[in-house]
């Protein structure tokens, strides 16, 4: 690719080169103390310590009253990782210049490499009073306190950057993700909403908008958001895959098909794009297309865990019993992290009567996620099948023991009681199930139609539903 001529790059490789020569030659050229900048700037920049220590030693004896380079030669020290003679000099620069915003810049950028993110803060909070470059200067203090997990500190330095320069992008972008780790997810969307009425053709600004009333699962308005962004920047290709991701998530699987489609014409074709459109393909039973996406999704990334499971399902639903089991099997192989893959394949073996290795299918969904909701409720339905209501108790209350505030074991459990004949420990446990979700009461009669009949629990909800 042919790039565009830089002059200035012209004139530092024309200095690198005369500098180089006088090293070769042994000779001794002058250079002013801006040429001897740039020459260093340039070794600095693309990590050649030992000529930017050189040039350093040059310009410190042909210019031994200039502080310039002693600051470089800090910064030469820092990145050989000898930050100990760095923090040296830069204790002493601050003496002779302690208004020099660049000095207490290196030094923070020391002391975040050391780890003690507080002692950098201090200094880029002193760099911040005498900079002008100040939304660079609070971006490095927001990082710092990302490290230290405050996101609530990143994001107010993060605001103060971007009032000094609203067209930062990447500040936008961590300033977004900052948001979504402090869980402030209305606060990310009152943010957006507030800088768009300032800034209303940042695109960027659009798409982050898009990203919060995603996270607050608004798809509707995520997508409109996401229109702006398209509207602004028609090749804005993270935006089509974002809103494609929202539409499915309405269940709107062939407009997110076309965006999917229109990520894919903006750039190359990626895996998790193909894998999303197999699975919209799969959600509306076109298991053709689903199929031939799910392999060209492997043929680009084969060891995708996700679309191995998707042609495992796809051949479930045909009925195609070794294949699925082999494609599931091939994912969880991939990786044994994802639950519901473990799910889904346990409910595979149950079906095809594999049943001792079903509950070993079950046991290892719950020790990839002994969190995930779906997982107690169907590891002990199994034993609802064989009508061992007694192990089906068993499983659920390891459930609850660490779910405790999940209705729907609680609905579930009091509907295994009740098959047992325990009838009061069975209107306790429904109780509680009220307590925490008295408006999904049909848990217990989707599962168990029969339960309905007895007039103990329709009491009981009658009760909670006056109360709420």
């Amino acid at each position: 690719m042919i790039e565009d001529f830089d002059p200035f790059s012209q004139e530092a490789n024309e200095l690198v080169g005369k500098f180089d020569e006088m090293i070769r030659q042994n000779k001794m050229y002058f250079f002013d103390v801006e040429e001897f900048e740039e020459i260093i700037d340039f070794y600095l920049d693309r990590n050649i310590p030992k000529k930017a220590r050189a040039a350093i030693d040059y310009a410190m004896r042909q210019h031994p009253s200039s502080s310039t380079f002693l600051l470089r030669k800090a910064q030469y020290f820092a990145g050989v990782n000898n930050n100990v003679k760095s923090l040296d000099l830069l204790n002493r620069l601050e003496l002779l210049e302690p208004k020099n915003p660049d000095v207490y810049v290196t030094k923070g950028a020391v002391y975040s490499k050391l780890k003690k993110f507080g002692d950098a803060i201090r200094a880029y909070e002193i760099a911040a009073e005498y900079s002008d470059e100040k939304d660079d200067i609070y971006t490095r203090i927001a990082f710092e306190y990302e490290e230290l997990k405050n996101f609530d500190k990143a994001i107010e330095n993060l605001v103060k950057a971007i009032d000094f320069n609203p067209e930062n992008q990447a500040v936008i972008y961590e300033l977004a993700f900052c948001f979504e780790m402090a869980g402030r997810e209305e606060d990310s969307v009152a943010f957006f909403n507030d800088f768009l009425d300032k800034n209303p053709y940042s695109d960027t600004g659009w798409f982050n908008l898009g990203i919060a009333w995603s996270n607050l699962q608004l798809y509707e308005k995520a997508i409109d958001a996401y229109d702006f962004a398209i509207a602004i920047t028609p090749e804005f290709s993270s935006a089509y895959f974002n809103k494609a991701n929202s539409l499915a998530n309405l269940g709107k699987y062939e407009e997110a098909i076309v965006c999917y489609n229109e990520t894919i014409d903006l750039e190359d074709p990626d895996p998790l794009t193909l894998y999303y459109i197999g699975e919209c393909y799969e959600k509306i039973e076109d298991f053709e297309k689903a199929h031939s996406n799910y392999k060209a999704a492997l043929k680009l990334n084969p060891d995708m865990a996700e679309a191995w499971m998707g042609l495992g399902i796809i051949n479930d639903v045909a009925g195609n019993e070794k294949a699925a089991l082999k494609h599931m099997k091939k994912a969880l192989d991939l990786d044994n992290t994802i639950v519901d893959n473990w799910l889904f394949y346990a409910d595979a073996l149950f079906r095809y009567n594999m049943f001792k290795e079903a509950l070993k299918a079950y046991e290892n969904a719950a020790l990839a996620d002994p969190h995930h909701p779906d997982v107690w409720l169907d590891y002990s339905s199994v034993f609802v099948e064989k009508e061992d209501y007694s192990k089906a108790i068993d499983i659920i209350m390891k459930g609850i023991e660490l779910q405790p505030q999940n209705h729907e074991l609680f609905y579930r459990f009091a509907g295994y009681l009740a098959k047992k004949g325990r009838i009061k420990e069975a209107c306790a446990n429904l109780e509680i199930a009220l307590q925490i979700n008295p408006s999904e009461y049909n848990l217990l009669f989707e599962f168990f139609p029969e339960l309905e009949a007895n007039i103990q629990f329709i009491n009981l909800i009658d009760t909670y539903k006056k109360e709420s």
